[in-house]
């Protein structure tokens, strides 16, 4: 491999890029029109205004919430029943093919005459989509972690903080009605002095409320217009798993200071910890001294800011940067002390109290905590959601931990078959905004249960929710033997007086992917958090490309990133990075016909070479919408094309995403072929070369949910082209790039800016 020197090349947008999508499809009919169809749907209709009686006899204004389940192969944003919904709106999503509508008596009978006498041939298209219509019963409100608790008896552990949601109806008068509605239920079952309403933004509202009994859980889901009850987690510290190591060798200081100011919101950075003191530039105490256990938080920074050299990881250059230190979890170690516990919606008041105070400065966070009961499933998790909206709101990039798997047996690797969902992703590591990080290890023995660059036996795997990959890179976090010894396997650390000890732990791998995700930003001329993130994860991909395949890409996720961030922004001769900082608007796509693939690698009429692809864009995020969360779907292909004898261009993309899927539904594009993910990569290796007859195309694109306005979206694609052989093509496209008319920047780093100076 060449030596990496050269910039990589920013290509600006063409307006003749851009070009209109066709119209849309014809209707699609999922069965006939036939007595029994009408029969069923005016059944399930009725079974609304049996089942909300009382509701709509106390007052016709407030509205009521049905939900219709389609048919499998009817998923698809174009067979909404949006036209059968026009009297009772779409108000959200649960499941896949489960729609959550808005009804009253009146919009209920007048959706029943539609229905005898259909207007349209729409409207009787979307009458075969649909499965059943049903009520929202109180028992499928309840969370799994709360019918777990149920079904151990152990309510009294979680009944001063229950947890209602509300629907939310997207339209003001129907929200007030509805939220009186509820309090005056509320206080109607005898809770009037046992609850309060806690917000966060413009659509994130809970009441938290405290029960005595089962049965207050049931009479709170029977509410009409309350979504889920689940209940507030409480959170303490991790217990350390640490050991001393026989290491006395001393801190070399060979590192350069960066700007760059990092924030770990965790138990707090030890203040007797020489090592790291002077690096502390702010701090908040939310937790009380006498519950403060620096240990956990200590370990974390010195990764970022020793991990690599005190795990004798080379790099070119090692960079110190600054803390922002929020003490937020308490002890929960009682060999160090008495010990607490902090709630859920005391964690997101601190975590937004925070941002309020040092966003503005602190652009990269790290968080490394999980709930273990809260295992992911199909839908977002609360605090899941509430990263989201702070990554939103504040423009940060925040770092989680994939979680610990720290049940018996863990995982080896291959993975044993009876591991079940054990060992899934658990929340916040959800969060679709987040870089979720698991943990792969780093030294090996003969009795250690993985071997090096596996994925660890404790770190948790995806997918996320709504099948996104999850974790979205991974790093060292440790091993463990045979024997549950982390005695030289694990990862050197520091202690809270500068010792070097060794410890495991998704919390350990998640400041390391911090630290390179910093070093990237630190090196930009131009900061930009979504470039930053694309340069990580595509790091991550062509670091690992022959490991990560669509078998194990939900434990490594998309690999691990290279150690030095200027190899990450720079190129080769022997490979050309081109960076697409674009946007793509609704009912368009852009194409780039004619990509310049480099000569060299065209060899008797055959391409060869490898491609390497990333994508990554932020979508609308709704958290009414359940599984269907990110509103919007950007797909890349990268092929050759040809005209027929038409005239007509003959299209084939040529570099595959890194999962399969074999049939056609929505349903297998969503949960096996990354449709709706906000991050894709994509890679082929051309080993035997294929055939070219006219030339090579780059199309994008982007298709919003149903009924879903995204005007502008924009998106960082990475493509990275590779000669294995090592000939220089950076050239060849830099040049045929010029020659096509597209004008290129270099992304300019820091290293460029030192190197012009000398």
């Amino acid at each position: 491999m060449g030596k990496k020197n050269l910039p990589i090349k920013l290509v600006l947008q063409k307006e003749t890029d851009l070009k209109r999508n066709p119209g849309g499809g014809q209707l699609k009919f999922f069965g006939g029109i036939t007595q029994e169809l009408k029969s069923n749907i005016l059944t399930g209709l009725n079974s609304l205004i049996s089942y909300y009686e009382d509701v709509f006899t106390e007052n016709k204004n407030i509205p009521a919430v049905g939900k219709i389940t389609v048919k499998d192969d009817a998923i698809a944003k174009s067979y909404k029943p949006n036209d059968f919904c026009k009297k009772c709106p779409i108000i959200g999503s649960a499941d896949l093919g489960e729609i959550y509508i808005k009804v009253n008596n009146k919009t209920i009978e007048e959706t029943k005459r539609l229905i005898q006498n259909p207007p349209s041939e729409r409207f009787q298209a979307n009458m075969t989509a649909i499965s059943k219509i049903e009520p929202v019963f109180a028992e499928e409100k309840l969370s799994k972690a709360l019918k777990e608790i149920v079904k151990e008896d152990e309510l009294k552990q979680v009944n001063k903080r229950i947890k209602l949601k509300i629907f939310d109806f997207d339209d003001e008068f129907d929200n007030s009605q509805i939220m009186n509605y509820i309090m005056r239920k509320l206080i109607e079952f005898g809770f009037a002095d046992r609850f309060e309403i806690i917000s966060y933004g413009e659509r994130i509202r809970y009441i938290k409320i405290e029960t005595q009994t089962y049965d207050d859980i049931i009479k709170l889901a029977s509410i009409n217009g309350v979504k889920s009850v689940d209940f507030f987690q409480d959170y303490t510290l991790p217990l350390n798993d640490l050991v001393n190591t026989d290491l006395n060798s001393l801190l070399e200081d060979n590192y350069s200071d960066s700007d760059i100011t990092i924030g770990i919101i965790d138990g707090g950075i030890s203040p007797e910890n020489e090592y790291l003191k002077p690096y502390i530039v702010g701090r908040e105490e939310y937790v009380d001294k006498a519950y403060q256990n620096h240990s956990h938080a200590t370990f974390i920074a010195s990764m970022i800011q020793y991990g690599n050299k005190l795990n004798h990881i080379p790099t070119i250059i090692n960079k110190k940067f600054k803390f922002v230190d929020i003490i937020a979890m308490p002890n929960g170690d009682i060999k160090v002390g008495p010990i607490d516990t902090i709630s859920e919606e005391e964690l997101m008041e601190i975590i937004e109290d925070a941002m309020e105070k040092y966003s503005s400065g602190t652009k990269i966070w790290n968080l490394s905590l999980g709930i273990k009961n809260k295992v992911c499933d199909g839908t977002m998790s609360d605090l899941g959601i509430f990263l989201d909206y702070i990554q939103d709101k504040y423009e940060v990039q925040i770092f989680v931990s994939s979680g610990n798997l720290e049940e018996s047996p863990l995982r080896t690797w291959t993975p044993q078959n009876n591991m079940g969902e054990r060992d899934r992703i658990i929340s916040p590591a959800d969060s679709v905004r987040a870089i979720t990080v698991g943990s792969i290890a780093l030294f090996d023995s003969t009795d250690s249960m993985v071997k090096r660059n596996e994925p660890s036996p404790f770190s948790r795997r995806g997918p996320g929710a709504s099948y996104i990959i999850k974790p979205d890179v991974v790093d060292y976090g440790g091993n463990i033997s045979t024997s549950y010894s982390i005695s030289g396997i694990g990862m050197k650390g520091l202690d809270v007086n500068g010792n070097i000890v060794e410890g495991i732990g998704t919390s350990y791998s998640t400041p390391r992917s911090a630290q390179k995700f910093a070093a990237i930003y630190d090196e930009m001329v131009e900061k930009d958090l979504l470039l930053a993130k694309a340069m990580l994860i595509h790091s991550a991909k062509m670091n690992f490309r022959t490991i990560v395949d669509s078998s194990n890409i939900n434990y490594y996720g998309n690999g691990m990133p290279s150690n030095d961030a200027e190899e990450i922004l720079q190129c080769s001769e022997d490979e050309v990075t081109l960076v697409f900082k674009q946007k793509i608007k609704q009912g368009s796509h852009l194409e780039m016909i004619d990509f310049p693939y480099p000569k060299s690698l065209i060899r008797d009429g055959k391409c060869l070479g490898e491609i390497c692809m990333t994508l990554v864009y932020n979508p609308l995020l709704d958290e009414r919408f359940g599984a269907e969360y990110c509103r919007a779907n950007i797909d890349v292909s990268f092929g050759t094309y040809r005209y027929d004898d038409n005239g007509k261009m003959k299209f084939k993309g040529c570099v595959p995403l890194d999962t399969t899927w074999d049939e056609k539904y929505e349903r297998s594009r969503v949960q096996n072929g990354l449709k709706w993910c906000p991050i894709k990569s994509y890679y082929r290796k051309l080993s035997k070369g294929i055939q070219v007859e006219e030339g090579w195309k780059l199309r994008i694109d982007m298709s919003p949910r149903n009924e879903t306005t995204v005007p502008i979206q924009e998106f960082v694609l990475i493509v990275t082209i590779k000669d294995p052989e090592g000939n220089d093509i950076y050239s060849d496209v830099v040049n045929g790039l010029r020659d096509r008319g597209y004008v290129t920047n270099n992304l300019e780093t820091r290293y460029q800016v030192r190197h012009r100076g000398n």
